[in-house]
């Protein structure tokens, strides 16, 4: 796993809801990586799950999620 993936991991371990909401305004995401990251970091949905619901395949939400951990990682930093 990498650093900025386990610097995420733990954020949200341990985050309270005015600071997740904090980070999520200072994110610039499209309406799919929005989706995508309420339903990842938010609901603790899986990937096969999204994908299914996006009618996309799981590799697409893998690639959103890189780029979402990407924006992450700039905030939290």
């Amino acid at each position: 796993m990498s650093t900025i993936t386990k610097l995420i991991n733990k954020f949200f371990k341990t985050a309270i809801k005015s600071e997740v909401n904090e980070v999520e305004k200072q994110l610039i995401l499209t309406d799919r990586q929005q989706e995508i990251f309420k339903m990842f970091y938010l609901q603790k949905k899986n990937i096969n799950y999204i994908a299914d619901i996006l009618c996309v395949s799981p590799m697409v939400i893998n690639n959103e999620l890189k780029i979402i951990r990407m924006k992450l990682a700039k905030v939290l930093t």
